[in-house]
């Protein structure tokens, strides 16, 4: 059976309203967009039966409760779990990693032993640094090359002190598959095996008795579910013998001032109110995802994805791009990096694209360990679904062949005066407010950027501006009543921005420069979005830091 990806595309109405027609989503790893079904099923929960679960005696509450057991046995089914018991509701993911880490630690002894991988979401290796920490644990990673966890080389990190495993299924930042379903006959009978099916779920169907795993996770907002939600099985008598890890209400048989008896698993790690819309709107994304020809979605998704990698290889033979990933036993994913040398960044990439409104995204992806192995500080991640298709992929490619690359590729060596001094005499504002539209402002931004010299003398960690996508450093000083700044950046809209951001506030006193309304001044120039909270791109913690320096 072939599968037609625009039929599918029919079934999400985010991409039917008038401001998304144009829009190509390719940040599907990040979350996925959902279906009419799952959206009607979350107002339907609100609208007709919204209540509290269990101990309620109403009409309501007994079909809330209804609703969610149901739930709970349809996502048993889903993952091919033995009893629907073995499901616990969490809040996605990260505090499934997180009740797992702290309530498995709890029974283990100093010394004991971790296995991961360098290539771990930093939900599935954080947890494990603070248990290790707080129970003297020890964390040991299996060999990899590039990142890549070299599985035939396991018995090297293997002793009879290993207690878990945990890895993921699959990359969310290059997309390699691991093979998972290996391991249980590898692993010594005492250690438990934890599998992170985050960026798998979405991709093929998972069958968690075939796997042999203790304990697999997932977030349901990555297979087409609501946020909010996620799925923790856990094999019976691994459940039974763990302690909870929050208190509260559900979540016990009996109260007394100085002690509690629990209940039983699941609803012993289900403290408080759970997130019951979510779990109706699961509910349904379970049985439509169900509905839906996996095997021949897989099969498409697989064919997207070589032609997507196809297509950009031969782009970086005439672009100053580069890439990370390959198609083979991936899951969608495609990580793309300036190539050496190159005037871009990353975060470049990223900002030009979005102008276009194709949605990818920029950073390390929450997996810096990964990054750092392969050699950068970030990429451009393009992820793909099955209602994405070539003419995304073409627009795509467009819309890089059409990067700003003319600005020089190095800039001024730094200035005398620890940093200061960039002569940015010969500008004004007007040359943006002028331009008349993004495009060309966005150039007038790269021009701009070659202003800004190199200054690798303040390229120090207390320099260093938080909160950005890519690497910014920022000095001040005050010469009499002036202010005076020098910021550096491998950036080119970032340093575009900062040359703007210095026309503006170096060499004027703390009177002029609180004078200033930076969100008018930007809205003028057309380039209001870059103090966005939602944008990312670090301009408005750039902005925050140097006036933090003016206030004192």
């Amino acid at each position: 059976m072939s599968f037609n990806s625009s039929e599918f595309k029919r079934q999400f109405p985010l991409f039917s309203h008038p401001e998304n027609r144009e829009l190509v989503y390719l940040d599907n790893a990040a979350t996925t967009q959902r279906p009419a079904a799952v959206i009607a099923a979350i107002s339907d929960f609100y609208s007709r039966y919204n209540a509290n679960t269990h101990r309620s005696s109403h009409r309501l509450a007994r079909t809330a409760t209804a609703m969610v057991e149901a739930v709970r046995e349809r996502a048993a089914t889903f993952l091919n779990a033995r009893s629907s018991a073995e499901i616990v509701f969490t809040r996605g993911a990260t505090e499934a990693l997180n009740l797992l880490a702290n309530s498995i630690a709890s029974g283990l002894q100093p010394g004991d032993e971790i296995v991961l991988s360098a290539a771990e979401h930093h939900a599935n290796l954080v947890p494990w640094q603070m248990v290790a920490a707080r129970h003297q644990l020890r964390l040991l990673f299996i060999p990899d090359v590039n990142g890549q966890p070299q599985l035939q080389s396991l018995e090297q990190v293997l002793s009879p002190r290993t207690r878990v495993v945990a890895l993921s299924a699959a990359s969310n930042a290059l997309g390699f598959r691991v093979e998972v379903q290996s391991l249980r006959a590898r692993l010594p009978a005492a250690c438990l095996l934890l599998v992170d099916a985050s960026q798998l779920l979405a991709h093929q169907p998972v069958d968690v008795q075939a796997l042999g795993c203790d304990f697999l996770v997932g977030s349901a907002h990555k297979f087409y579910g609501p946020t909010g939600i996620g799925l923790l099985y856990g094999r019976s008598a691994a459940l039974a013998a763990l302690p909870p890890w929050q208190g509260g209400g559900e979540m016990i048989t009996r109260v007394g001032l100085y002690d509690s008896d629990y209940a039983a698993p699941p609803h012993r790690f289900e403290a408080g109110t759970s997130a019951l819309a979510a779990i109706a709107g699961l509910g349904a994304c379970l049985a439509w995802l169900q509905a839906q020809d996996r095997q021949a979605m897989a099969v498409y998704e697989a064919h997207l994805n070589r032609y997507l990698h196809a297509e950009l290889q031969a782009l970086t033979q005439v672009m100053p791009l580069k890439l990370l990933t390959r198609p083979e036993h991936n899951v969608g994913i495609t990580a793309l990096v300036p190539a050496p040398g190159s005037s871009l960044a990353a975060v470049d990439i990223g900002h030009w694209l979005d102008e276009q409104d194709i949605a990818v995204r920029v950073g390390h992806h929450c997996a810096q360990p990964l990054m750092d192995k392969v050699g950068q500080a970030g990429s451009v991640r393009i992820s793909l679904a099955a209602y994405n298709d070539r003419a995304d992929i073409d627009r795509l490619l467009g819309a890089l062949r059409q990067l700003p690359l003319s600005t020089p590729a190095t800039r001024a060596a730094g200035l005398a005066g620890a940093g200061f001094g960039d002569d940015l005499g010969g500008i004004g504002l007007h040359e943006l407010s002028q331009q008349g539209s993004w495009q060309k402002r966005y150039r007038q931004l790269t021009r701009w950027a070659a202003l800004l010299s190199a200054k690798p003398e303040i390229r120090l960690p207390q320099n260093l501006v938080q909160g950005c996508e890519s690497e910014v450093w920022l000095t001040h000083h005050c010469s009499g009543e002036r202010h005076r700044f020098a910021i550096d950046s491998d950036a080119r809209v970032i340093q575009g921005l900062s040359v703007l951001l210095l026309l503006l506030i170096d060499n004027k006193t703390s009177a002029e420069i609180g004078a200033l309304d930076f969100d008018q001044i930007f809205a003028e120039l057309g380039l209001e979005k870059y103090l966005s909270p939602s944008r990312s791109n670090g301009f408005r913690a750039l902005l925050h830091q140097a006036l933090q320096h003016v206030q004192g």
